[in-house]
């Protein structure tokens, strides 16, 4: 296998540049992010032996440029003599010298300059392919076509299809950060001690160990895409870089116990402050599903329909392929009243379960999550614990299943997971998709919470239509008066 050529490229009409990136410390002076100069050819064995050895001699420049005070050198005139020797080095070897694949010159000279020029060609040429030998195995190597920004975006296309809105979101974030500290450069030019020296600044910047983990896995599937999709051929340079011992919060949630779940649905208090259609339904459907914040918040009412005389939640997409699923709804949520609430929607015309959300960077669930972990807050429920949140009603139902014996295959059915374990003999015969809408609402209807009064809840099908309605009307004329103001401007 060849070696890559240092910093060299090539434009679409096949003219070889040779492409400086400019260090993270020029670039507020500087204001690029890299600078090119032609080679002015189009023959690969001489701008490959042109790019290696201005690439050695770069390396020169730079160290000696680092160590120069500001005194002796500005930055604002690191460019100008960056630029001037750049040019001067490529019109010198172009006017005299001719460097052959094997690393011979030929030179011609007519004039006492040019011989003058000639040997220092010679002196820098012997020096150069010292440094460049030295230099081979820790030069980056740039491949034309390929940056970054180029890459993320082919990556987030293709994750478009596949991530939640708020998982895709959190990738692009994080892949805007690494590119914006390690510049725009060839994804094949980015080695492991870029993004060891990524996690560094995170961890100087005291972020969660699980978080820094979390950016480690996003740009670990990043890099592993572009190398499956042939747009680079290199080692995943984040791999093995986790932090050890750093468990994901998220996995750690906790069920609420039984004390707790009466603190939350007391009547008097619930009623009065989940005084929202999305407040009130939200945890009630997650109690008696084990949906995720965002697939209720997103639900739409087609996704509620009856399937052999079984009413039940369709999910469509989530986190995971494991979230599509069919999801009965529960014989207290029909006690409550849901279907009712349903029915007032469509025939107001309505297509969303909760059609007054917008869709925002977290999805449609942000405004939901955040009162409930405000109610939770409240003195008269007092449940602080950072471990149980809205997420923990998930955890709750999984522990409610498995209490009432319901099978490993029928609780993954129902809440769209893959809880089996390394240790589970039938993980390879229980096939999810051939049970039984019958026997997973069988499954469902076992979930029962002792001492709560869920019937003291009920509230009438048309409680929050009205509320709908306005909150839709004020929307409506805030965007009118954005218009307006737009249109004046």
């Amino acid at each position: 296998m060849s070696i890559k050529t240092p910093r060299l490229v090539r434009d679409r009409c096949g003219v070889f540049y040779f492409r400086f990136i400019v260090p993270l410390a020029w670039r507020v002076t500087i204001k690029k992010t890299e600078i090119r100069r032609s080679l002015r050819t189009k023959d690969a064995s001489v701008a490959r032996q042109s790019a290696l050895l201005l690439s050695a001699r770069m390396e020169v420049f730079v160290r000696r440029s680092k160590t120069v005070t500001n005194e002796e050198m500005p930055l604002e005139k690191v460019e100008e003599e960056l630029l001037s020797w750049m040019r001067k080095d490529t019109e010198s070897y172009k006017m005299i010298a001719r460097l052959y694949p094997n690393g011979e010159f030929h030179i011609e000279t007519d004039t006492v300059e040019e011989a003058e020029i000639a040997r220092d060609i010679i002196a820098n040429h012997t020096k150069s392919r010292t440094l460049a030998m030295q230099a081979v195995d820790t030069l980056p190597t740039s491949r034309c076509g390929t940056t970054l920004s180029r890459a993320k975006s082919d990556y987030e296309l293709e994750k478009k299809s596949t991530l939640a809105a708020s998982t895709l979101t959190k990738h692009r974030g994080v892949l805007k950060a690494f590119i914006d500290y390690k510049g725009d450069v060839d994804v094949e030019m980015v080695r492991a001690e870029d993004v060891a020296e990524f996690k560094t600044k995170l961890l100087t910047e005291k972020r969660a160990a699980t978080t820094i983990n979390d950016q480690i896995t996003v740009l670990h599937n990043f890099f592993e895409y572009c190398i499956n999709n042939k747009q680079a051929r290199i080692v995943n340079p984040a791999i093995k870089l986790h932090i050890q011992g750093a468990n994901n919060q998220a996995e750690s949630y906790k069920p609420f116990d039984e004390v707790e779940l009466q603190k939350i649905f007391q009547h008097d208090l619930y009623i009065k402050k989940m005084n929202q259609p999305d407040l009130y339904w939200g945890p009630l459907l997650a109690l008696f599903s084990g949906a995720r914040a965002e697939e209720i918040a997103s639900l739409e009412l087609s996704q509620i329909k009856c399937v052999k005389d079984v009413w039940i939640i369709h999910i469509l997409k989530g986190k995971n392929a494991n979230a599509v699923r069919r999801i009965p709804i529960h014989k207290q949520l029909i006690s409550l009243g849901f279907l009712e609430y349903v029915d007032c929607l469509r025939t107001a015309g309505y297509e969303r379960l909760f059609p007054h959300l917008q869709d925002g960077t977290n999805g449609y669930k942000k405004n939901m999550c955040r009162t409930f972990g405000k109610y939770l807050d409240r003195p008269e429920v007092n449940i602080i614990d950072p471990l149980k949140v809205f997420h923990s009603f998930r955890h709750t139902v999984v522990t409610a299943l498995t209490g009432k014996g319901v099978n490993e295959g029928l609780k993954r059915a129902i809440v769209g997971h893959d809880i089996f374990t390394v240790t589970d003999a039938h993980v390879d015969y229980t096939h999810i998709e051939r049970l039984t809408v019958p026997e997973l609402q069988n499954a469902i209807n076992r979930l029962h919470y002792e001492g709560l009064d869920f019937a003291a809840l009920k509230l009438p099908a048309n409680a929050f239509i009205n509320l709908i309605e306005e909150r839709l009307s004020k929307r409506s004329r805030i965007t009118s008066n954005k218009k307006i103001q737009a249109k004046q401007s």
